[in-house]
């Protein structure tokens, strides 16, 4: 008798692509203002993949179907040949509100990657094991009015504190942090951070960080790439 184990493997990734299927992006930014946004998939393998596309608040434990968001994905389910590429649209619905409008709100994109299985294997007493890659990514919903996104992260603010320092983020926007380093060159983060709009994260570190001590922050920008503002830690 033919037996088929399917092993579902839960990646937290920051590269754009889940196994064989390659996303056009690490992060996504569906602005209120446009009318859809659309993520291009394409599948580098030598055979088919199914491909599943859902969106979660951060509820990563939950099954696609017990899970209720305000966008209209299409198709959620979709054939991807090998060599070949697949549109898929999200779409706010419009009898569903967000309720936060003064700052963005945050949800995770996720990519289930199931590949098809080898058929010249598939033996009738072969046991084979169908692995399927599930990526997640950041899915900002931007409502109108915020302003300009471009340089948010230089309004960061650093406070010293007497086990490192606090990040003071007075912007509607996220912003994610990926090292805050010292004068002696030395980075205060084990792992990027990523500082919610219109909220504060304290940062423990070891080094001694003085009020007027000048800092350089390394931060995500909208469009995936690392920039750096110097600042000054605050009293």
């Amino acid at each position: 008798m033919k037996i088929i184990f399917s092993l579902l493997a839960l990646f937290y990734i920051s590269f754009a692509h889940a196994n064989n299927i390659i996303v056009n992006g690490t992060r996504f930014i569906y602005s209120e203002e446009t009318t859809e946004i659309t993520i291009q998939m394409s599948n580098s393998g030598d055979s088919p993949s199914l491909a599943q596309v859902w969106l979660d608040k951060g509820d990563a434990g939950k099954l696609p179907e017990e899970i209720s968001t305000p966008f209209i994905i299409s198709p959620p389910i979709a054939r991807i040949d090998a060599n070949n590429g697949q549109s898929i649209r999200i779409k706010k619905a419009i009898d569903k509100r967000i309720a936060a409008t003064d700052r963005e709100s945050l949800w995770w994109l996720n990519i289930l990657d199931i590949p098809s299985i080898d058929k010249n294997h598939a033996t009738e007493n072969a046991a084979i094991l169908n692995l399927a890659i599930r990526s997640r990514f950041k899915f900002f919903w931007r409502p109108i009015g915020l302003g300009d996104r471009q340089n948010a992260e230089s309004k960061m603010e650093f406070i010293a504190t007497s086990d490192g320092i606090t990040l003071v983020n007075p912007t509607p926007f996220f912003i994610t942090v990926v090292d805050i380093v010292s004068t002696s060159g030395n980075g205060l983060l084990q792992e990027s951070i990523m500082v919610a709009p219109k909220s504060k994260v304290q940062v423990n570190s070891k080094q001694k960080i003085k009020p007027g001590e000048p800092i350089i922050l390394q931060a995500v920008s909208d469009y995936g790439s690392v920039v750096e503002f110097k600042k000054a830690i605050n009293k």
